[in-house]
């Protein structure tokens, strides 16, 4: 393997890495329990028998796992440049999709967690300084609200933008990838996931929160894939 590919290899196993640390990250803030409800916009019924800890540490998480998951982007965004040179106006179009959503991710993927982390904190902050449950979930909601805009543009954009190149460029075959590596994408994922939330069992409620982090886990893979496969 040449140094550039075996950089470039190394640098898209760091980014699934991230990913994954990010998935216990989501476990530690999303993973409720049983019987857990939701109590509006953010707030959830089970926050308070959650330990302070696993809010704090999915945060913690966040913060360094983002420095490996821009080393996968990086290499993901001048993987994508070298791609799309010669290519069409659509697949440039979608390659440069592709490119802003790596972006995104990397200047908003770890504020955004940490900003999301907050507001158990809010929560449980309140309930400890004597508050009643309907003040702390109000409090909670009402500070999730003001960035709900925001929220869902970035949300939209690492998701569904990043997803909808990544199926253009599998099936446009830019990649040395097969067609299972359309699976290899947040929406891939987050589809598989409403499909076991339907099974009546707990586990799968819990397990597939981190169900999002999991699609960009698989891709950063995959292009790791497509890196030895090119080097052979």
């Amino acid at each position: 393997m040449k140094d550039r590919d075996s950089k470039s290899f190394r640098c898209f196993i760091m980014g699934a890495v991230s990913m994954f640390a990010f998935m216990i990250g989501d476990w530690l803030l999303d993973a409720a329990g049983p019987g857990d409800a939701e109590l509006g916009l953010v707030a959830h019924t089970n926050w308070p028998g959650m330990a302070m800890w696993r809010f704090v540490a999915s945060s913690v998480i966040a913060i360094v796992a983002i420095y490996f998951t821009y080393l996968g982007c990086r290499e993901a965004i001048a993987l994508s440049r070298e791609t799309s040179r010669s290519g069409s106006a659509a697949g440039r179009f979608m390659n440069a999709l592709y490119r802003f959503c790596h972006v995104t991710l990397i200047v908003f993927g770890s504020g955004l967690h940490i900003i999301i982390c907050m507001f158990p904190m809010i929560f449980k902050t309140v309930l400890a300084s004597g508050g009643s449950l309907e003040l702390a979930a109000s409090v909670a909601n009402d500070t999730a609200s003001l960035i709900i805009v925001p929220f869902m543009i970035v949300y939209l954009v690492c998701d569904l933008g990043v997803s909808v190149a990544w199926y253009y460029i599998v099936l446009k075959k830019q990649l040395r990838l097969s067609p299972l590596a359309l699976l290899c994408c947040p929406l891939s994922t987050l589809l598989l996931d409403f499909a076991l939330k339907a099974i009546p069992l707990q586990f799968f409620k819990d397990f597939t929160v981190a169900f999002e982090s999991l699609g960009w886990l698989l891709m950063f893979v995959a292009l790791a894939v497509h890196t030895r496969r090119s080097a052979a």
